[in-house]
């Protein structure tokens, strides 16, 4: 298979060895021997005051407990291999049992006071214990290492098996529908070749037929060549009088835009010179009329006013300073929401002057202006007085 690999294969064969031995080295130096080193040097001399008084001859006690810890340790009866060495200073062995001539073994002594003073002597010189583990190759517990790595790898590359199987079956599956739109592609290739070919040759006859009409265009072309050349010479004609024209044009452009220039210099002048008028009327009547308030709007008014208008529109404003129910009323004007927010006055026929009395009975003059400027001021006092009361 494509994507079957060789080296997990290997790997898969070998892993398992090669975990189980690591497995049971380490066990075996990192944590058996530690363990049992601890164990047996706990229990060797676990029967203390029965040796002390003399009971039983040390190496007997020594054998005794290790042989029952042997004996008890699930661990040793599953398959390991426990090497127990115990060696008093001078060398002389007290565990494994084994025949050494002068040595405890071969010492009967039934005193109990010789027997406590030849194990408190070598109590005293010290002993030395030493423990190795072997796990067996083919117990219980090397077995059982080697089947759980057996059932790891196995069940890792029974995963890589299915993987490699789907992704098999997955591409097969692809490649199928690939052949499949292939086929598609291919047919639908040909049936825009064959409408291709059709375009071409109706495309070959329509360039026959361009090539026939260019042919007698070019003949026209010929024979109408000096009437273009002639055209041309109007045209150019034409072009150097419309130049001509463009300069004068331009020429007039500027000098409309130097007087559009002095206009809005002449504007500006008469706006400043409007507002100084305005300035100066405001302080005429502030000093003139002590009972009226006339406002902006009706100051610009009245400097809008010819002379004589403007005469009569101040004669107005004099009447209305001195005694207002003197002035002739027109009407009264209404706001939006039907309150009554001014008066209406005229003057010299065409004039219209708008007033209202403040909360202090004084008046105040709202707008000056002509019949001509009546929608305009009538606006504006809706916009900005009407509603207000005083």
């Amino acid at each position: 298979m494509k994507y079957l690999s060789f080296n997990i294969l290997i790997l898969s064969i070998l892993m398992p060895p090669m975990l189980y031995l690591g497995t049971i080295h380490g066990l075996e130096k990192y944590y058996l021997n530690t363990r049992y080193q601890n164990e047996i040097e706990n229990i060797y001399l676990s029967d203390m005051n029965n040796i002390l008084s003399g009971g039983v001859m040390l190496h007997e006690s020594v054998r005794e407990a290790i042989r029952r810890f042997m004996d008890e340790d699930l661990l040793i009866t599953l398959g390991i291999d426990l090497d127990v060495t115990v060696t008093t200073e001078d060398g002389v062995i007290l565990y494994p049992p084994g025949y050494q001539p002068g040595t405890p073994a071969d010492i009967v002594n039934e005193n109990p006071i010789e027997t406590a003073r030849d194990n408190f002597q070598i109590l005293q010189n010290g002993l030395s214990v030493e423990v190795s583990a072997i796990i067996r190759l083919y117990s219980a517990i090397a077995m059982s290492i080697l089947l759980f790595y057996i059932l790891i790898t196995g069940s890792g590359l029974y995963i890589y098996f299915n993987s490699v199987s789907f992704k098999a079956r997955r591409e097969e599956q692809e490649k199928a529908e690939e052949l499949d739109r292939l086929h598609r592609l291919e047919d639908e290739f040909n049936l825009q070749f064959d409408r291709l070919t059709t375009e071409r040759e109706n495309l070959l006859k329509e360039h026959q037929s361009l090539q026939s009409s260019l042919e007698e265009q070019r003949e026209k072309a010929s024979k109408n060549e000096e009437e273009m050349f002639d055209e041309i010479e109007t045209l150019e004609q034409r072009l150097s009088q419309n130049l001509e024209e463009q300069e004068l044009q331009s020429k007039e452009i500027l000098e409309l835009e130097e007087k559009i220039n002095e206009l809005e210099k002449l504007r500006g002048n008469i706006s400043k010179q409007k507002e100084k008028n305005v300035e100066k009327l405001s302080k005429r009547f502030k000093t003139l009329y002590k009972n009226i308030d006339v406002h902006e709007k009706a100051l610009i008014g009245i400097t809008d006013l010819t002379d004589d208008m403007a005469l009569k529109a101040e004669e107005l404003i004099h009447q209305l300073n001195a005694d207002p129910s003197i002035v002739p009323i027109k009407r009264k004007v209404f706001s939006k929401k039907g309150k009554i927010s001014a008066f209406e006055a005229v003057f010299a026929y065409n004039g219209r002057l708008y007033f209202r009395k403040d909360g202090h009975q004084g008046i105040e003059v709202l707008a000056v202006g002509t019949k001509n400027t009546q929608a305009r001021d009538l606006a504006y006092l809706d916009r900005a007085h009407l509603g207000r009361t005083g």
